[in-house]
């Protein structure tokens, strides 16, 4: 298996993971920096579990902490711990819709920063998924008196989360973009420093605002174990070892997928509905992160042909 193979497929089990937050979610009572935590610490004590299972401790000793690792694991833990809580302050398509812009910002940053060259074809895929995810969450809708219309509100009531929703976004962002320096770093290595300081940082939050676990029964910490394992150590590791393959407009393409993986979910567990404008989004986002694996892998495909008929 090629890196970029390995990357997209790493990417995609990746997001059809992290699209079950909202089944483990809604059957944990209690705040969305402690389910942030939990993901972040089961994950580092799971990798950290199979790396001495396999004799590779010695690769965290080894690693040069440099600012990057750091930012990078910081940012992913505030960033999780962010939009979960938005989600109990505002509606949940102000706050889909804002974590979103993460990869949006990613992308415009590894172009500015690191000379990623984003090709036309590239451009609309990605354009064409954001567009597909705004569909989905509702924001663009259709109405028999105004027609396609698209509205995002900042009311007074929901504030506080846009305002967290929008902090996810950046975090997301800022994640995507410092995973992409130091590809020197073994994924199981940063893996682990991601886990290790995402929780440091969201535990540094715990000194402002203490968290709460007054409400939680059994079922709730079965749950919240399961979410630390599947969708931390999981979902993260391998969105880890995608972002060491890929770049950011390849990374960002593929995680729209997530939003499709949540409304399936939504529908099939919540009996919630679909409408057609929703059923054309999730067909742009699973066309357009497709698209960008096909054109990727034919592009692969020539290359190896043409060095094959050069020898």
């Amino acid at each position: 298996m090629n890196t970029k193979t390995l990357g997209y497929a790493t990417m995609i089990v990746s997001a059809i993971l992290m699209g079950c937050v909202g089944l483990f979610a809604r059957n944990i009572n209690t705040s969305g920096d402690v389910i942030a935590f939990t993901r972040m610490a089961v994950g580092a004590i799971c990798i950290f579990g199979f790396m001495l299972y396999q004799g590779k401790v010695s690769q965290i000793k080894e690693t040069k902490l440099s600012p990057p690792v750091i930012a990078s694991g910081a940012m992913l833990g505030l960033c999780l711990a962010a939009y979960v809580s938005s989600t109990q302050y505002t509606t949940l398509a102000n706050a889909v819709f804002l974590i979103y812009t993460g990869p949006v910002f990613s992308t415009i940053l590894a172009a500015i920063f690191l000379k990623e060259k984003i090709s036309s074809l590239t451009a609309g895929l990605l354009t064409a998924v954001f567009i597909g995810c705004l569909l989905i969450i509702g924001l663009i809708k259709n109405d028999p008196v105004t027609g396609i219309t698209f509205s995002i509100s900042f009311s007074k009531e929901t504030f506080i989360g846009d305002m967290l929703g929008l902090a996810s976004g950046v975090g997301y962002g800022l994640y995507l973009f410092f995973s992409r320096y130091r590809t020197d770093v073994s994924s199981d290595s940063r893996s682990f420093y991601n886990f290790l300081f995402g929780a440091v940082a969201i535990g540094a939050v715990f000194f402002v605002k203490p968290p709460s676990l007054a409400s939680m029964d059994t079922s709730s910490w079965i749950w919240l174990i399961s979410m630390g394992f599947f969708i931390g150590f999981g979902a993260l590791t391998l969105l880890t070892i995608a972002a060491k393959h890929l770049k950011a407009a390849e990374l960002a393409c593929v995680s729209y997928l997530e939003t499709v993986v949540g409304a399936g979910i939504g529908i099939a567990m919540f009996g919630e509905s679909l409408t057609m404008l929703q059923a054309i989004g999730g067909i742009l986002v699973i066309g357009g992160g497709m698209g960008e694996i096909v054109v990727s892998m034919n592009k692969k495909r020539n290359a190896f042909k043409n060095q094959s008929l050069e020898q």
